[in-house]
């Protein structure tokens, strides 16, 4: 689960940043790296309340196969940015102040993106804890990944929770929805996320199902998706039970996967496995029912270009449900 925190008044900008500095510390971040992601939530902080209305900000680790870091994701609901690169060039201000925001963010992070339209602003700021591996030594990585989860509001543990790892040149990830909301959610969706993380090399997404179904027996169950997706031999199998959304997007179509009907752990009369091909430059998203099944990308334009984290926030942002946890992870192909 993840905890947004909230900017809406200026107080709440010493919240964000002590914050960061608090995950900076847990990482091992080194006074430097954390002193630049106080700087970035600081700043992004500030231009919350200037320039979008207010927003969120969730500052966070990330892993992924060559760096580990801290991810910083800004959201607002605002106007919008009228000209993206020139905001981000020293001295360009359209309220009055020097201009250093997103110029400072940006020099501050080892990568970012930002997203804007008539809808808001998204900003994605990553401070990593090392260097990458050389280029001769590093892995060939062409899938990433980004999720956002948060619990129905009011409540402290969620009952959504989504996982990847890689095994053997195959990216698995799983997207667990535990039936209700609150703490008994929660040990549902972590007891499926152990079943997950324990599954061997070889196993199908229909294994894994299947385990969990057995070890969730204890609990209130859940709905759960499992996909695998190895972009050397351009395959991708996928299985889930119950209403988990998902799409994959390639060049060449938009398919809605199908998922059977029950419950982990209480009733699973059949698993249904499909394999698909996965083409260069192909989008896999799935998200939990605190989504509207209705969002799409279609009034996004130039999303599905950026990182999936912060695709992963916008459609949060713009689909997420008020009344349940809600949660959705997206992998995204770069060879395209």
């Amino acid at each position: 689960m993840e905890a947004p925190i909230v900017v809406n008044e200026s107080s709440q900008v010493a919240e964000a940043r002590r914050h960061a500095v608090s995950v900076g510390k847990a990482l091992g971040f080194s006074e430097e790296l954390t002193g630049r992601a106080a700087l970035i939530v600081t700043e992004a902080a500030t231009n919350l309340l200037k320039y979008g209305g207010g927003g969120t900000i969730l500052t966070r680790p990330y892993a992924d196969i060559d760096s580990t870091g801290l991810e910083i994701l800004v959201l607002d609901k605002g106007p919008g940015i009228a000209d993206p690169a020139a905001s981000q060039r020293d001295g360009h201000s359209t309220g009055g102040t020097l201009g250093l925001g997103l110029g400072g963010i940006a020099r501050q992070s080892h990568f970012h993106e930002i997203y804007t339209d008539e809808k808001g602003t998204a900003i994605l700021a990553r401070v990593r804890s090392d260097e990458p591996a050389p280029a001769a030594s590093r892995p060939r990585q062409w899938l990433n990944v980004g999720g956002l989860s948060t619990p129905l509001a009011g409540q402290e543990a969620c009952g959504d929770a989504w996982a990847s790892r890689w095994e053997a040149g195959a990216l698995w990830v799983t997207m667990v929805d535990g039936l209700g909301h609150g703490p008994q959610a929660a040990r549902a969706a972590h007891e499926a996320l152990r079943v997950f993380q324990a599954a061997s090399v070889t196993a199908t997404p229909s294994e894994v199902l299947r385990a969990a179904h057995a070890a969730l027996r204890s609990t209130r169950g859940a709905v759960m998706a499992v996909a695998v997706i190895r972009p050397m031999l351009g395959a991708f199998t996928f299985a889930g039970i119950g209403n988990i959304s998902a799409q994959l997007i390639s060049p060449s179509e938009t398919r809605r996967l199908p998922s059977t009907d029950g419950t982990v752990g209480y009733s699973v009369r059949s698993i249904r496995e499909q394999s698909y091909t996965w083409e260069p430059g192909s989008m896999l998203a799935m998200s939990t029912d605190g989504l509207s099944t209705r969002w799409t990308m279609a009034g996004h334009p130039g999303l599905q270009r950026r990182h999936p984290s912060l695709i992963a926030g916008v459609l949060h942002r713009d689909f997420s449900r008020s009344n349940d946890d809600a949660t959705i992870v997206v992998v995204k192909d770069e060879q395209g």
